[in-house]
């Protein structure tokens, strides 16, 4: 999606209202459809939620693109909004975590972390970016501060909590805090009574449990 730049010369009347009138229907499309963004990374062990950013065509396409990131040169858009396009703190806060999410996919974890940093450094109180920024920390294995950014998400509001709390069950059987990990997985249980990878979980932490008691 290219930066909107209003009509070319020569365009007619006619033409031109209904240039403008396709435009915002797609940006009400989006904005719509793109209320939350969830990732699944590849090694299929945590989720990203990620904010919406409408404040250009550039930070558009990096949302976009960061929903099913394919290669590392995703980056280059998002980099365009942050660099050179108007954005309001809010959307350049957004920009950065979308970036995040896509050198996280492409394994550049430092990377990432600092596109969130700088994400919370710009709007501290969006909720989604601690979960972005915390499944950064989990893959890093820095399991502590995993815990704190997906409690601060928590307490911001705005989240999936099924998500969220099975992204902490994941960082609390890593710190073989078993009994923790399925009261979190109970908790996501409640909110998502139809997740199947919830109740695979529970099996797996609840039967590891077991076999340490015999």
């Amino acid at each position: 999606m290219g930066k909107h730049r209003g009509f070319q010369r020569g365009v007619g009347a006619r033409d031109a209202i209904l240039k403008d009138l396709r435009m915002k229907k797609l940006n009400n499309i989006l904005k719509r459809a793109f209320l939350f963004l969830t990732l699944m990374f590849c090694t299929a062990w945590s989720f990203g939620q990620s904010k919406t950013s409408f404040g250009s065509g550039n930070a558009a396409q990096c949302f976009i693109l960061s929903g099913n990131a394919s290669s590392l040169s995703d980056t280059r858009v998002c980099t365009d909004a942050i660099r050179h396009d108007k954005l309001s703190k809010r959307d350049l806060a957004a920009t950065h975590t979308n970036r995040g999410i896509i050198l996280a996919a492409g394994g550049k974890l430092l990377q990432a972390l600092e596109d969130h940093n700088q994400a919370l450094r710009l709007k501290g109180d969006l909720s989604k970016i601690y979960i972005n920024r915390g499944t950064v920390f989990h893959r890093l294995k820095e399991y502590e501060k995993a815990l704190i950014d997906y409690q601060r998400a928590l307490e911001l509001g705005e989240v999936p909590i099924d998500i969220v709390q099975y992204n902490k069950a994941l960082s609390l059987q890593k710190m073989e805090k078993h009994t923790e990990a399925l009261i979190a997985l109970e908790i996501a249980l409640s909110h998502n009574p139809n997740s199947l990878r919830v109740r695979e979980k529970i099996k797996t932490i609840s039967s590891l449990v077991s076999s340490q008691k015999q």
